[in-house]
């Protein structure tokens, strides 16, 4: 069977962004996690809600108890578990989101299909060259 995308229906687009390497803080913890922006940053998919029949389909081993969507667009090798997603809905509320599945149906190279997890309460991903301690005042 093909893969077949209805670009139609890519009305969303979400920005990727890929978690940089733990740094230690010196006193036995991390600092913040920061993130960098994927090349490319956007990507345009489809955005569903997650149903127990798509992640039977494409994500047999995930179990997840809170709102999670399902993510389908053309071909993007970047994507990856752990890396974050940002996207604005129709009704201008943006939403943060952990991967916690990525799938490339048939390995066909043509469809990229991403299970994530939405943050609640997410601070937006601070880029690696924000040196600023969040919450510093002068």
């Amino acid at each position: 069977m093909a893969v077949v995308i209805d670009i139609g229906s890519l009305r969303q687009s979400v920005t990727l962004w890929s978690p940089s390497a733990p740094v230690a803080d010196g006193d036995g913890g991390f600092v913040p996690q920061t993130y960098t922006p994927l090349d490319p940053p956007s990507w345009r998919c489809a955005i569903g809600p997650a149903a127990a029949s798509t992640d039977e389909h494409h994500f047999a081993d995930t179990v997840i108890a809170q709102a999670s969507y399902v993510l389908t667009g053309r071909y993007h090798a970047g994507i990856g578990v752990g890396m974050r997603t940002v996207w604005t809905d129709r009704g201008g509320v943006v939403h943060t989101a952990n991967v916690i599945g990525v799938v490339d149906p048939e390995g066909a190279g043509v469809q990229t299909v991403v299970l994530v997890a939405e943050v609640v309460d997410a601070p937006a991903p601070v880029t690696s060259d924000s040196w600023i301690q969040e919450g510093w005042t002068t």
